[in-house]
């Protein structure tokens, strides 16, 4: 009787370890971490071009009316615009740590970088266009729900058409999207 028993707990033992072994496995694999040796530093290009023509805009307001309360120094306002930036920016995985300047398209550029870009814009044909603006689309909404896999796959095809024209890597891509500019 008493090996019975013995058995018995000691394959609920195992099973829960096995359990917990998967679980633990799983939860690693949901990681929002990025891999190892990636470099995760963004420049001014980077970081603008990750958000929607809508949350750029709103992360333009936001900036204006830190700036604005940084001058009076009142820091209800800095506080409450700051966060406001901070959630826009967690939503496209933005690094927390990343100056608000850089994302920002209102601010002022280094070397007129904002106004370089344009030059690059409406160089895609009618079909590339189409197929680009999809591609940006998808890439948009891969990023809101963090599936890097088809984030990369997005990329990829924005970063073909963008070779294919000549256009920079570092062109920001809601600067090639039409819905950015209202074709």
């Amino acid at each position: 009787m008493r090996l019975q028993i013995w058995r018995f707990l000691m394959k609920k033992v195992l099973a829960i370890c096995t359990l917990l072994l998967g679980m633990g496995i799983y939860a690693m694999a949901q990681s929002d971490y990025p891999p190892p040796g990636r470099d995760q530093g963004y420049s001014r290009s980077q970081a603008q071009g990750r958000l929607s023509a809508r949350d750029q805009q709103e992360f333009d307001q936001e900036y204006a009316a830190w700036q604005k309360a940084n001058a009076k120094s009142d820091r209800d306002d800095i506080d409450k615009h700051a966060r406001r930036m901070e959630d826009i920016m967690s939503r496209y995985d933005i690094p927390s740590d990343t100056p608000f300047e850089q994302i920002a398209t209102t601010g002022p550029s280094p070397n007129g970088a904002r106004s370089e870009v344009r030059k690059y814009q409406g160089r895609f044909s009618p079909d590339d266009q189409k197929k680009f603006d999809k591609a940006y689309e998808h890439w948009v909404s891969s990023r809101r729900k963090h599936d890097r896999d088809d984030i990369a796959k997005d990329e990829g095809k924005m970063q073909e058409l963008m070779t294919k024209y000549n256009i920079p890597r570092d062109v920001p891509y809601d600067a090639l999207a039409s819905g950015a500019r209202g074709y």
